[in-house]
């Protein structure tokens, strides 16, 4: 049957969200674990590199190739319920390998170079590594580095035999189009857009299904941007349509949701509502697209990209997360779409690049790079192949003013005469940490550059430093990045708000009768609960609390600044990238911490993110307000979960309504959102009668999830979040 590609566009869509909606818990990638089990064995006596590279050309020559009619984009992967034997086989190399890993290293939460990947081709790559070789040998390189890219060769060379063999199954099926797209990849580097973008998907899904082992999330990187070129040339040239390109998107975004299991795992894992990291790698893994932003040069541009790859953006689709850059030109009409696809409870997150980048240069992130800046899952930044994580420091901001403050008997270590006394010594506490962390960081750092690699990575493959350097990122990447958690500051702005009116206000109660009733976790302290409650609080627009907010996240990140500078020689010498993303830790660290001066009872959550204490906001204008006041141009990356009643965005009059608000918070300084729009009469609805709402999405941190495929313990989470009007 001859499709058009709208007709296939339609076809795929209706598949892929039949599939997100009923896919069986247990589907399973089985030609990913059999295969990958044989790989280990045949080769598990061979150095890392080399084991890894023959590994993938095993599995990849040997795994299906499946494509339907439709397909105007190829990269499916086969997947199944196991029969009961196939489920035996699977608890036989699930327990073979549970402390033996497959040859699987990769963790994802990274962004590759794509804009080398597309500017080479894999058959470009492959040259480079093998020149990178024979540089190594003339020179008297080490082995150890010579095997690292021989690696690294092969792993090229898997990646396009898997995509040369599509070629054969595409011409098989009739797909004569889509077969020539892949020999024109095989051959070298992608000459239009379509070409282009299909060497992006195979490259993300062969990484997220093969080559990762599991929680395969991966950023695609700024796609309008290094896909501008092939677009603009081919509407030129006038081989391609702006309608086609939105085809050929639909096909992109529903090949990268089609691999998603079901359920979630940060509150749902193991649950008989979740597919599992075994079964599927990719789970729920959210892979992220970057579109809009500021140039790599800093200048603002009008992308043709951005706006069709916002239109095509799919509100069923679980999969894959887009995140829209904002600058302070971002146009109206851009604007409007944004807003439009944030009410339909798209998986779209928004950031603000007048904040991120001011961050990023602060700190030491170059220009160029700071403007070319990526997210990835869940909510963390990087640099485009040329960063590499090494570690998180930092954790909830109320556990540190209790350590600073009180002792091990819950007693105040002194009786403090001024709030300002208090906040020195959380300064101090804060200081004392961080010294010892950047202490460690530094003594890794310093021999670093000499090592030799030890391992690699498959994600090293498609990363700058790697290949220019023979050696692992984490030896080379220009920026070694250390995220520096600071977060839950609605509770602890509280915290610091209820402390200062209780015990420096008009009406003081003393130290001891205060720290008796946190240590009695308010048992027989009834007024004093009472007073700690209707302190002021964060998220209300009160300045009483907010500017607590404020002076904590300053005092917070200055230190992190100054202690990021050597202090022998004054070079700023530790990339420590501030961000606020507790993901779902603010129940764990909540369960953990006693009672607090805000009036939060022992174990209760604490507050999340950037948002306020539970059931403090009502007012979305007032919540906005007071996140917006915050100093978000010190912070690189985190989460604000806003949860918005459908009668608010709905109608001409609430797209209005949205984009003037949302606006208005950017405007003022805010630095991210992501909404969920869902009322909690209606969440509550979905839990009685879940078929009625296979539909209805939520924001987790920084993915997206059914709301009916979450355990019940994870649905109470979602509707505990404050609904705003």
């Amino acid at each position: 049957m001859n499709y058009t590609k709208k007709d296939k566009s339609s076809l795929l869509l209706r598949e892929t969200v039949e599939s997100l909606r009923n896919k069986p818990v247990k589907s399973t990638f089985m030609e990913r674990l059999i295969l990958s089990d044989r790989a280990t064995d045949l080769y598990g006596g061979l150095s890392q590199p080399i084991k890894l590279g023959f590994c993938h050309q095993y599995v990849l020559e040997n795994v299906s190739c499946p494509v339907k009619p439709y397909d105007i984009l190829l990269g499916r992967f086969e997947e199944h319920v196991p029969t009961e034997e196939e489920e035996e086989i699977i608890n036989e190399i699930h327990a073979k390998h549970d402390e033996i890993h497959m040859y699987m290293v990769d963790m994802g939460h990274c962004t590759f170079d794509w804009e080398t990947i597309v500017k080479l081709g894999l058959p470009g790559l492959i040259e480079d590594a093998e020149r990178r070789i024979q540089k190594q040998l003339a020179n008297g390189g080490e082995a150890k580095r010579v095997i690292f890219l021989r690696g690294m060769s092969l792993v090229y060379q898997a990646y396009l035999r898997f995509i040369e063999r599509y070629a054969d199954a595409a011409e098989e099926a009739g797909l004569c189009d889509a077969a020539e797209v892949c020999r024109n990849l095989v051959k070298g580097a992608p000459a239009t857009f379509r070409e282009a973008i299909q060497l992006v998907l195979f490259i993300a899904n062969i990484f997220s299904v093969y080559s990762a082992r599991n929680n395969a999330t991966l950023c695609c990187g700024r796609v309008d941007e290094y896909l501008l070129p092939f677009y603009q040339r081919d509407i030129e040239s006038g081989i391609l349509t702006r309608e086609d390109a939105g085809y050929i998107i639909d096909d992109f975004n529903c090949k990268i949701a089609l691999l998603t299991g079901r359920g979630e795992h940060q509150m749902s894992y193991k649950s008989e509502f979740a597919t599992g990291w075994f079964r599927n790698p990719m789970y729920d893994s959210p892979t992220y697209v970057i579109i809009g932003g500021y140039t790599i040069s800093g200048e603002y541009r009008e992308n043709p990209l951005t706006k069709l790859f916002l239109e095509r953006l799919y509100p069923r689709l679980e999969n894959p997360l887009y995140v829209f850059r904002r600058t302070k030109n971002t146009t109206e009409d851009l604007w409007t779409i944004v807003c439009d696809k944030l009410r339909q409870n798209s998986t779209l997150l928004v950031y603000n690049d007048e904040t991120v980048i001011p961050a990023m240069l602060r700190s030491g992130v170059k220009a160029a790079d700071a403007n070319n800046y990526t997210i990835h899952g869940c909510n963390w930044p990087d640099i485009h192949g040329a960063s590499f994580y090494y570690g998180a420091s930092g954790g909830p901001i109320p556990g540190y003013i209790m350590n600073a403050l009180f002792d091990d008997n819950g007693r105040f270590i002194k009786e403090f005469g001024a709030i300002d006394e208090m906040y020195e010594l959380i300064g101090q506490c804060w200081r004392n940490y961080l010294k010892s962390e950047f202490a460690e960081l530094r003594e890794f750092m310093r021999g670093r550059k000499e090592t030799p690699p030890d391992i690699l990575r498959t994600f090293e493959c498609f990363s700058r430093g790697s290949r220019e350097c023979a050696t692992s990122m984490m030896y080379c990447a220009e920026y070694l990045m250390r995220y520096v958690t600071i977060r839950n500051i609605g509770t602890a702005a509280d915290m610091m708000a209820a402390m200062e009116e209780m015990l420096f206000g008009d009406d003081p109660v003393s130290f001891d009768r205060l720290a008796d009733a946190l240590w009695e976790n308010f048992e027989g302290f009834e007024d004093i609960l009472k007073r700690c409650r209707s302190a002021p609080k964060y998220g209300q627009d009160d300045d009483r609390a907010d500017r607590h907010a404020v002076r904590l996240m300053n005092l917070f990140t200055d230190i992190v600044y100054e202690e990021s500078f050597d202090s022998e020689t004054g070079v700023q010498d530790i990339c420590a990238l501030c961000v606020t993303t507790t993901d779902m830790d603010h129940i764990y660290q909540g369960g953990r911490m006693d009672a607090t001066p805000d009036g939060r009872r022992a174990h209760a959550d604490l507050s999340e993110n950037l948002s306020p204490s539970r059931n403090v906001s009502e007012s979305a204008t007032a919540l906005l307000n007071s996140v917006s006041k915050l100093p978000l141009d010190r912070f690189s990356a985190g989460a604000f979960n806003v949860r918005m009643p459908k009668n608010f965005v709905s109608g001409d009059a609430g797209l209005e309504n949205l984009k003037i608000l949302l606006g208005t918070y950017f405007e003022d300084g805010g630095m991210q959102v992501q909404i969920s729009v869902a009322d909690t009469k209606e969440l509550r609805d979905a839990q009685k009668n879940p078929d009625n709402y296979r539909d209805l999405m939520v924001r987790i941190t920084g993915y997206s999830a059914l709301f009916v495929d979450m355990i019940d313990h994870a649905q109470e989470e979602i509707i505990k979040r404050d609904e705003m009007s």
